[in-house]
C-alpha cells in the first residue's frame, strides 16, 4: 500500500506531502482543480516515463518520494527485491530535471526505471480512463483473462518458447536459402568454367584477328593497288622497268667513258633486280589477298565471342584466363557441409516446436478454465453494479493457418500470446443476445464491466495488487448505480488499498479518508495545485459541493 507520497515543483503543485492510511481512500475537487496531479506523480514514482515539461515553471527540478508498505506482498517479491526493501518499506525518490538530467533512488540505491518498474509493479495498478480505452479494444480482452488467471508466468513461457521455435525456424530457412544460393553459384561456375574453355581464348587472338579483319574488308582495294603499282613497273609506256633500262644503258655508256661511273652503274643495275623482285611480290601478294565474306563473317563473330567474354570476366584476354585459373581453384575447395548443419537445426526447429505446442495447450487449457470460473465471478459482480440478468462471456477466437499448431483437430496461427485470441460478448439486459462488448456496451457500462472484472481478479488473486488507483473511470454513471458501484468499491478495498479518482458524491461517501484537491492564487498572484486531506466537519462541506447543495 501507499503510506505517504510527496510532491515538489511538478506541474502546478508547489509543495504537497500526503499520508494515507488502509482502505478506499477518495480525492475529488471542481474540475480542472489539479485531482489527476497525484495520479501523475504516483504514476512517475511507479516508473513511467517523464517529460520535462513536467517541471514546473520557474523550478530546475521536480521531486517526487514516495513510501510503500511492503508487508502484505508475497515471500517471493520480499526475497527477489530483499536489497531494495527496509523494514518493509520500499522508498522511492524520482528527480525530473528540466536540463534532462533525472534520477531514480529506492531506499537511496540508484535505479534505472526498468528497475523501478518491476519492483513496484506487483504494488500498485493505475486504472484511469486508458484502462477504459483498453477495454474498449478487443486486443486486450485476453490480458483481462490472464491477468485474473494469474498467467503472467505461464504466458511468459509461451512466448518464450515461441520466440526460440521463431528463431531457430528462421536460421533454418536463412541456411537452406543459402544452400540454394551456394548450389547455384557452383551452377555458375561451372557455366562460366564452360563458357571459358569453350572459347579457347590466347592472348593476341584479338589482335590479330582485327589484322586479319581491317585486310579482308580492304581487298579489292588491295587487289586494285598492286594491279596499278604492276602496271607502273612493267607498262608498255613509261613503265618503271623501262626507264630504268633506259637509264641503265645511257649510264653504261658513260662509265666506258668514265671508269669513275661503274659502281653507279652497278648500283643502278641493282636497283632493276630490286625493282624485278617488288614486282614479283607484288604480284604473289596480289595473288594471295582473299575476298572472302564467310571469312569475315567468322571473324567478327569470334571478335564479339571475345569482347562478351572481356567484359564479364575483365576486360582483357588476360583477365579472362585469370578468371578461368579463380574458378578452377574455387571449384577445388568444394561445398562447405551443410547438409548436415541443416538436418540438426530441423531437428532442434521441430523440438522447439513441439514444446511451444506443449506449453501453449497448456496455456489453453488453463484459459478455458478460468474463462469459465471468471465469467460466473463478473456475471455475480455485475448483479451487485445494478446490471441484474446481465450477460457476460469469453469468447475465443482462433485464425486458421495450414501450418499452424493442431488444437481440437483444427491448425491454427500460433503468437507469443498463445493459439487464441479471445473477446468478451455482453448483454446489459434480460433476453437480449450476448453481443461484442466493444460494440454494444455504453461508458457507464464499461466502467462496471471494468469494476467487475477488478474485483473478480482480486478475488481469485487477493495479492495480486495491494494498491488500485482508480481515475475517474466511474465516467457515464450516477444514481442508484453509482451507489452501487461506491459500495462495491468499498469492499473491494477491504483486502486492497484503493485510490480514487472521483466526481460523484455517491463515491465519496463510502471513503475511509477523503482528500481535495483545489487551485489557490489567481488575480494576480501565481496559481498552484494544493491537495489536502479532509477533516470530518469539512467532509459534509464538500460532499454538498458535490451535490451541487447550497452551503449551510
Amino acid at each position: 500500500m501507499l503510506k505517504r507520497i510527496k510532491i515538489a515543483d511538478l506541474a502546478l503543485v508547489a509543495d504537497v506531502d500526503l499520508e494515507f492510511g488502509e482502505g478506499l481512500v477518495v480525492l475529488t475537487g471542481e474540475t480542472g482543480a489539479g485531482k489527476s496531479i497525484v495520479v501523475t506523480a504516483l504514476s512517475l514514482a511507479l516508473g513511467e516515463r517523464a517529460d520535462r515539461e513536467y517541471v514546473r515553471h520557474g523550478a530546475d527540478k521536480g521531486i517526487i518520494e514516495a513510501v510503500f508498505d511492503v508487508s502484505r506482498m508475497t515471500p517471493d517479491y520480499r526475497k527477489e527485491f530483499a536489497e531494495l526493501v527496509s523494514d518493509n518499506q520500499l522508498y522511492v525518490f524520482r528527480e525530473i530535471a528540466r536540463d534532462g538530467n533525472s534520477k531514480v533512488r529506492i531506499n537511496g540505491r540508484p535505479a534505472t526505471l526498468a528497475q523501478l518498474r518491476a519492483a513496484t509493479a506487483p504494488i500498485a495498478e493505475i486504472l484511469g480512463q486508458h484502462a477504459n480505452q483498453m477495454l474498449m479494444n478487443e486486443e486486450n480482452h485476453l490480458d483481462f483473462l490472464d491477468n485474473f488467471a494469474a498467467l503472467g508466468d505461464l504466458r511468459r513461457l509461451v512466448a518464450d518458447c515461441f520466440h526460440r521455435w521463431k528463431k531457430s525456424a528462421g536460421e533454418l530457412a536463412g541456411i537452406k536459402a543459402r544452400r540454394d544460393q551456394l548450389a547455384k553459384e557452383r551452377e555458375l561456375l561451372l557455366f562460366q568454367k564452360n563458357e571459358i574453355a569453350k572459347a579457347k581464348i590466347r592472348v593476341g587472338e584479338e589482335e590479330e584477328l582485327n589484322e586479319e579483319k581491317k585486310i579482308l574488308d580492304s581487298a579489292r582495294t588491295l587487289m586494285a593497288s598492286a594491279a596499278t603499282i604492276k602496271e607502273l613497273i612493267e607498262g608498255e609506256e613509261n613503265s618503271l622497268s623501262t626507264l630504268l633500262v633506259l637509264a641503265q644503258k645511257e649510264l653504261d655508256r658513260m662509265a666506258r667513258i668514265d671508269r669513275h661511273l661503274e659502281t653507279r652503274a652497278s648500283e643502278l643495275a641493282g636497283m632493276g633486280y630490286q625493282l624485278d623482285d617488288l614486282r614479283a611480290g607484288i604480284e604473289q601478294y596480289a595473288s594471295s589477298i582473299q575476298d572472302d565474306p564467310r571469312r569475315i563473317e567468322e571473324i567478327n563473330l569470334r571478335l564479339d565471342e571475345i569482347y562478351n567474354l572481356k567484359k564479364k570476366y575483365g576486360g582483357s584476354e588476360e583477365a579472362i584466363l585469370d578468371s578461368l585459373e579463380a574458378i578452377s581453384r574455387k571449384q577445388a575447395e568444394g561445398p562447405p557441409d551443410i547438409d548436415g548443419y541443416i538436418d540438426d537445426l530441423t531437428r532442434q526447429t521441430e523440438k522447439e516446436r513441439e514444446g511451444y505446442a506443449q506449453h501453449a495447450h497448456s496455456l489453453s487449457d488453463t484459459r478455458k478454465k478460468a474463462a469459465d470460473y471468471l465469467q460466473k465471478l463478473v456475471v455475480k459482480e455485475l448483479k451487485e453494479l445494478a446490471i441484474d440478468n446481465g450477460g457476460f462471456e469469453l469468447e475465443f477466437v482462433y485464425e486458421d493457418d495450414p501450418d499452424g499448431v493442431i488444437i481440437d483437430q483444427r491448425a491454427v496461427k500460433p503468437s507469443p500470446r498463445g493459439l487464441e485470441q479471445a473477446r468478451i460478448l455482453f448483454s446489459a439486459n434480460p433476453g437480449e443476445p450476448l453481443k461484442s462488448l466493444v460494440k454494444t456496451a455504453s461508458g457507464g457500462e464499461i466502467s462496471r464491466v471494468l469494476l467487475a472484472l477488478k474485483s473478480a481478479e482480486k478475488k481469485n488473486n487477493k495479492l495480486r495488487h495491494s494498491l488500485l488507483v482508480f481515475d475517474e473511470v466511474d465516467s457515464g454513471i450516477g444514481g442508484r448505480t453509482a451507489v452501487e458501484v461506491g459500495r462495491k468499491l468499498k469492499r473491494l478495498s477491504a483486502d486492497s488499498q484503493l485510490l480514487v479518482v472521483t466526481h460523484l458524491h455517491q463515491i465519496a461517501r463510502e471513503a475511509d479518508d477523503h482528500y481535495l484537491a483545489e487551485k489557490t492564487g489567481g488575480r494576480g498572484r501565481r496559481v498552484t495545485i494544493d491537495v489536502r486531506k479532509l477533516e470530518p466537519a469539512e467532509i459534509e462541506t464538500e460532499l454538498r459541493r458535490m451535490v451541487a447543495l447550497p452551503e449551510r
